[in-house]
């Protein structure tokens, strides 16, 4: 029987990779200081740092967030559902903008993936206990806003 060759990728490759890794990390830093004053200039750079490297997790959050915030919803849907990685904080944003969609049952599942991610994140306790309260689920809604008060608290 013969060993299972791992393919490797070749050394070029890996240079080329992380090449396009450091470029996309400098597009993501301009975009991040371009928030404060250009909204469209940051997002062209957050698209840029995607371009070259789609699993930078940041620059995904990032767009997503500005995408949300000017209204374009499922532009900011697509760009949160085709990030390479998740977060607690990804699927935070993504739970938000599925609330505002009205797309409850959804945004419930990515509120609890948020928090499965990241248990400390008490603001999806809090969006989740509103949500439940809405839905007329009160002892789903009280468990959330209890624990959002005793993690706020800490």
């Amino acid at each position: 029987m013969r060993a299972a060759h791992k393919k490797r990728s070749s050394p070029t490759r890996r240079v080329r990779d992380h090449a396009e890794r450091r470029r996309a990390s400098v597009h993501f830093a301009r975009g991040f200081v371009l928030e404060a004053s250009d909204d469209g200039a940051a997002r062209d750079a957050y698209a840029a740092a995607l371009a070259l490297h789609k699993g930078h997790l940041e620059a995904s959050i990032n767009l997503g967030r500005l995408l949300h915030l000017s209204g374009e919803l499922e532009a900011a849907e697509a760009i949160y559902r085709e990030a390479e990685y998740s977060s607690g904080l990804l699927s935070f944003n993504l739970a938000l903008l599925l609330e505002d969609l009205r797309r409850d049952q959804a945004a419930i599942r990515a509120y609890r993936e948020a928090l499965a991610l990241e248990p400390a994140l008490h603001e999806a306790h809090f969006h989740l206990g509103m949500m439940y309260e809405r839905l007329q689920m009160p002892r789903e809604a009280l468990k959330h806003l209890l624990a959002y008060r005793r993690q706020s608290q800490k």
